[in-house]
């Protein structure tokens, strides 16, 4: 069953907001770390290992899960995937203590192109604070992960401008075999102004997928050229503009 990556997220910080709600006289901070940020596999190499840490003084359950990551019409979605799988998918991590986790594709057979994944290693609750009104934070990691050839591979992105409920909309569409990291990424327009889609990192468009952002600036006309900072150097490009 596919799941909407934002619906996912937003029912990660309700939960934590609910967390801190019921916290009562004490709060204990959260104290797990993964790594590492990004994971590459191959069928020529297709496993990867990743640490876990509880850096606290309480022992603390993780739950370790893979998704297949996909986009389409503009929108990211997530859903179970069985080519590939961690294990194990649940550890209970001592106080101080290190744990490797292994991402393994189970899947046989060459791959084509690049495929995106998505592991999400997650703090489990701990229904013993709650009660005595200590409550720890739930921390998830979210670990982008791809499966490629192990050829390498290119992305070959061409940008457009639109409209969404009067916003400035851009959309990347990448017709390579491989996806594109963004950052700081900003438009200039025919008029002179320059539109921003925040600092920072704006996402991925994977390969041989369509991805959409709006922006808070009122709609215009003509081209513009694309600014940003990608996985791969700066960027610069002309985006097709509104009719």
């Amino acid at each position: 069953m596919p799941f909407s990556m934002r619906a996912i997220m937003r029912s990660v910080v309700s939960a934590g907001a609910a967390l801190v709600a019921l916290a009562g006289p004490a709060l204990s901070s959260a104290a797990l770390q993964a790594s590492p940020v990004l994971i590459e596999i191959s069928d020529r190499s297709p496993s990867a290992v990743i640490t876990i840490r509880n850096t606290s003084q309480d022992p603390i359950d993780v739950q370790t899960r893979v998704m297949r990551w996909t986009q389409a019409n503009g929108a990211e979605s997530l859903e179970e995937a069985e080519e590939i799988i961690a294990s194990p998918p649940m550890t209970t991590l001592r106080p101080g203590s290190n744990y490797a986790v292994r991402i393994v594709r189970s899947a046989k057979g060459q791959v084509s192109g690049e495929e995106a994944y998505r592991v999400f290693v997650d703090q489990l609750p701990d229904a013993t604070r709650q009660k005595n009104g200590t409550v720890a934070l739930v921390v998830r990691h979210s670990i982008p992960v791809f499966l490629g050839d192990g050829d390498g591979g290119q992305p070959k992105v061409t940008w457009k401008l639109g409209s969404a409920n009067g916003k400035l909309t851009l959309q990347a569409t990448n017709n390579g075999t491989r996806r594109l990291r963004l950052a700081n990424v900003a438009v200039r327009l025919a008029d002179g102004r320059r539109v921003t889609f925040g600092s920072g990192l704006l996402g991925y468009v994977l390969a041989g997928s369509t991805m959409e952002w709006r922006s808070n600036a009122a709609v215009t006309s003509g081209p513009g050229t694309v600014t940003a900072v990608t996985d791969l150097g700066p960027l610069t490009a002309e985006a097709h503009g509104l009719r």
